[in-house]
């Protein structure tokens, strides 16, 4: 009963995730030693629900159709992004210093279901999928070289420190695990302050920002229990980014803000209201321009540094209620 209780008001997939949030610790009691902030792969917990669970979906547009893998060729060296799209299990490689630019590649191979996604110094895209897996893509291929299955539960989003070691959150467990670079099993499961991990991400300090719904714990270098606990301004706060400055920016899907936090700070200087439906995901560049994610109307909205109305350069073409992003270059490490 609990677990549909959970779901009853789910109609989306990331209202999904945020309802499986709401419910993460209560259904999932009892499978996590909230002790142990460290095992092996051998000891990470299961999904404790089904992902069909998460499923419920708006209708596609009909007009809206996937191209055809490879189609288009991209510069490896542009500066590119990455969207995940969610529907239509895409993923959508765009210029992104264009305004609405035609899609330069889609990756459809092994990315059904894709919920986000991240990039590593040397270009290798990682997508995290609803359906338990994360496959890898080399630079500028569409096809996966290897795919990661070993200590997920139910992961929502990823990213990679300044070493090149991807972190996973994990919703189902609740946990973030941690993948040396090149290394398919975990070397570190952290799961004091992961309530309902959702958005991670880290700055060039080597400090881990964790979004948890209604706040973002902040893990120090290297630690494994949160020091400063962010809850001023949030509002379901799904995807989270961190600019060269240590700015912190935090997409309130619930708000339809993306909140900005100076370096250390724990309330928000400034709100950006515009521009901003449903917002699931925030990334940014090396010259802290700033992108957002519109699940709700299917664009892209880009914001330069400091600014809280959107330029005029956007994207939207061949979108499906997009989620995560991807920079390329990305700014670690």
């Amino acid at each position: 009963m609990l677990y549909f209780r959970c779901f009853r008001r789910s109609a989306l997939p990331i209202a999904s995730l945020l309802a499986l949030s709401a419910c993460a610790g209560s259904i999932g009691a009892g499978s996590v030693d909230e002790s142990t902030t460290q095992a092996s792969a051998a000891h990470a917990p299961s999904a404790t629900f089904p992902n069909a669970a998460l499923t419920g979906l708006r209708p596609v547009p009909h007009q809206i159709q996937r191209r055809a893998e490879g189609a288009r060729t991209y510069a490896k060296s542009a500066n590119l992004i990455y969207v995940t799209n969610f529907s239509n299990s895409t993923v959508t490689v765009y210029d992104a210093k264009l305004n609405n630019p035609p899609v330069l590649a889609t990756i459809t191979t092994g990315v059904d279901q894709p919920l986000s996604d991240c990039m590593d110094g040397s270009g290798t895209l990682y997508v995290v999928k609803q359906t338990a897996s994360i496959p890898e893509y080399a630079q500028g291929s569409t096809s996966p070289s290897v795919t990661i299955t070993t200590g997920l539960s139910t992961p929502t989003f990823c990213a990679v420190d300044a070493s090149g070691n991807l972190w996973v959150t994990n919703l189902g467990a609740p946990n973030i695990t941690e993948y040396p670079k090149g290394s398919t099993s975990p070397s570190t499961i952290i799961t004091n302050g992961a309530t309902s991990p959702l958005g991670i991400a880290f700055d060039h300090a080597g400090n881990m920002y964790v979004a948890n719904r209604s706040n973002v714990e902040v893990y120090p270098p290297g630690g494994t229990s949160p020091t400063t606990t962010i809850t001023d301004g949030l509002n379901d706060v799904i995807g989270i980014a961190v600019d060269a400055s240590g700015t912190l920016y935090a997409a309130n899907y619930g708000g339809n803000t993306v909140t900005e936090y100076k370096s250390g700070q724990t309330s928000p200087y400034q709100t950006i209201t515009e521009g901003i439906s449903e917002d699931a995901g925030v990334t940014v560049d090396k010259k802290y321009g700033l992108f957002v994610a519109n699940y709700g109307d299917n664009t892209i909205t880009e914001f330069a540094k400091g600014k809280t109305k959107p330029t005029k350069k956007s994207i939207s073409q061949d979108l499906v209620q997009p989620e995560g992003m991807a920079y390329s270059p990305p700014l670690l490490p």
